[in-house]
């Protein structure tokens, strides 16, 4: 049973990673159209948490490997593929997030998983609120549309370690952002 939600997740990780190459092709940032990369999200939630960018990483890439040394341990994947799933996550800053967990990052980093996710969610914000700046600055968008978006953005109710299908979606540019499905 425990082999499904792997094959899941591994799956996701590869349309994760098809979806950002698409995305870029039609000029979003940072791999999606209105969001952030995965690199940029990890840098701005350690300025939140008061962490070196390197020490989150490391916790993250060491969460990605307990998942994965239990999913061999499980006899969900055999030796070769752990090796070359821990091989993915030391290069791969993206697969690794994609495969760790809140609440063993914030334990390789001494906090609870609640400040994990508050310090995600207030990196997203940041890094939207910059976007929409971006944007204002270069005539994309004028200051009554850029303070409606962050009128939003204060409403939204932001994912915090993992994205969500729900909450916030906009940016800028790519559509407005809302709340819900």
């Amino acid at each position: 049973m425990k082999r499904v939600p792997l094959i899941v997740l591994l799956a996701a990780t590869a349309v994760l990673a098809l979806g950002a190459t698409a995305a870029t092709a039609h000029g979003g940032k940072g791999g999606r159209p209105g969001g952030a990369s995965t690199t940029k999200l990890v840098n701005a939630a350690a300025k939140q948490l008061n962490v070196t960018p390197a020490k989150l990483k490391a916790a993250i890439v060491a969460s990605a490997v307990t998942q994965i040394n239990e999913a061999a341990a499980d006899e969900d994947i055999d030796a070769d593929e752990a090796a070359d799933l821990k091989e993915e996550v030391q290069d791969n800053l993206k697969s690794a997030y994609a495969l760790s967990r809140a609440s063993t990052v914030a334990k390789e980093l001494g906090i609870t998983t609640a400040q994990l996710n508050t310090g995600f969610r207030a990196a997203r914000k940041a890094l939207i609120t910059a976007q929409i700046d971006d944007a204002l600055e270069d005539g994309d968008i004028d200051a009554d549309e850029a303070a409606e978006a962050k009128a939003e953005l204060d409403d939204a109710d932001l994912p915090g370690y993992k994205q969500s299908r729900f909450g916030f979606r906009g940016g800028v540019g790519g559509g407005r952002g809302h709340h819900g499905p």
